[in-house]
């Protein structure tokens, strides 16, 4: 607890007294929300500003500060609540067309979450098949399905290290992994057996972030209006401060050619990958300067809390492992959209993509390599919000 608290001091120690009331105001102004982490709550003039009463999940729900990846029960089944804000699992299940008698594999399920509902959307029929790598998940799984009366849910205790001997016990019309497929070891040999455990016409469900990748010079769409927008305020700007000397005298000079575009990219990727650029915008005058959208404040509070809970913050970037680091540079770009989304391509959201695994943020190129080469081929994409999608797999036909 000491540690969240010594976070959020940090914070608030840098905002002026009619912010902290501002935070207040707001949060009771959102107390019926289901779920609204209070990092940045949303002031009249359309800011954010902190807030001493982040996190606030779901009411009564306890949540205890971490420094890992593998956080204790609780935190979890707050983090998957929180979670489905952006990924909308009902949504998805809509789309899937469950249907009576169905046998669905949830892998790598964590508290549950999508294996209730889909034990729930099969209304006592079939069967549907929780495992994990953890087993207080899927004790509190069993659990559940009992509290519910959910007689056709099963939870299973599997290994961390390839395709466990449970799979193969069952067939499957539907396999969903969410948030799972990184998480994975020799990827193309797993989905290759498992390909043999799947019944005619099945489905494999793979719901992941959308991409965030790095910034490309394709993404620089007004290159003069972004130079302006740059050096606007340059005396509290952070974004201009983070830049090198070198981009700011090609600013200064009006250079707005090839190496100033480079020198831009390089340096905006930087920023994105500083797991404390988060900083300058919960302090100083820049504070009132970043107008999110509700959903970017909320994904972004939904962030902060999953990358504080993991200690991601007191971390060196060398430290940071590639899916915190994805989360890191998911958080960095929405204060790009929201400063200067009018002078980049699709509003800073990813307009190019590129191939080739050296951006480790390209995964889904990756997966449809690895899948193809495991038998699969691609049959439809599901977009459940701004920031997560479904991808549907079906083996190829022999």
């Amino acid at each position: 607890m000491m540690r969240r608290v010594q976070f959020f001091l940090m914070l608030l120690l840098s905002i002026s007294v009619g912010s902290v009331v501002y935070a207040q105001s707001a949060l009771l102004s959102t107390q019926s929300a289901p779920i609204r982490p209070m990092i940045c709550p949303m002031p009249p003039q359309g800011g954010p500003v902190a807030s001493s009463e982040y996190p606030v999940a779901l009411p009564g729900d306890s949540f205890t500060p971490q420094t890992n990846s593998h956080p204790p029960l609780s935190n979890a089944i707050v983090r998957q609540k929180g979670r489905n804000r952006f990924i909308k699992l009902e949504k998805l299940i809509d789309a899937l067309d469950i249907a009576s008698g169905m046998a669905i594999l949830d892998v790598g399920a964590g508290p549950g979450y999508a294996s209730i509902l889909f034990a729930e959307k099969l209304h006592g029929t079939g069967e549907v098949y929780s495992t994990d790598i953890r087993e207080d998940f899927v004790d509190h799984i069993a659990d559940e399905a009992k509290k519910r009366g959910l007689p056709n849910l099963f939870s299973a205790l599997v290994k961390k290290e390839g395709l466990d001997d449970f799979y193969g016990k069952h067939r499957y019309d539907i396999v969903l992994l969410s948030n799972v497929y990184h998480c994975l070891d020799n990827r193309t040999e797993y989905f290759t057996k498992l390909r043999d455990y799947l019944k005619p016409n099945a489905r494999l469900v793979i719901v992941m972030n959308n991409q965030v990748p790095l910034f490309s010079e394709n993404d620089l769409a007004d290159v003069k209006g972004l130079a302006v927008a740059l050096s606007s305020g340059s005396m509290d700007n952070p974004f201009f401060e983070e830049l090198s000397t070198a981009t700011k005298q090609l600013i200064v000079s009006g250079e707005r050619g090839a190496g100033f575009r480079k020198a831009i990219v390089n340096d905006f990727n930087s920023m994105l990958k500083n797991p404390q650029f988060y900083k300058h915008f919960y302090s100083g005058s820049f504070i009132a300067k970043i107008n999110f959208s509700d959903a970017e404040r909320d994904f972004a509070n939904w962030l902060l809390l999953m990358l504080q809970d993991e200690g991601v913050f007191e971390k060196r970037v060398e430290q940071i492992d590639d899916r915190a680091m994805r989360m890191v540079i998911k958080l960095n770009r929405l204060y790009f959209i929201a400063q200067f989304g009018d002078y980049l391509a699709q509003k800073g959201r990813g307009a190019y993509i590129p191939y080739g695994d050296d951006n480790r943020q390209t995964s889904k190129y990756l997966m449809f390599r690895e899948l193809d080469a495991a038998g699969y081929k691609l049959a439809k994409e599901i977009k459940l919000s701004e920031y997560f999608e479904a991808t549907v797999m079906v083996p190829k036909k022999p």
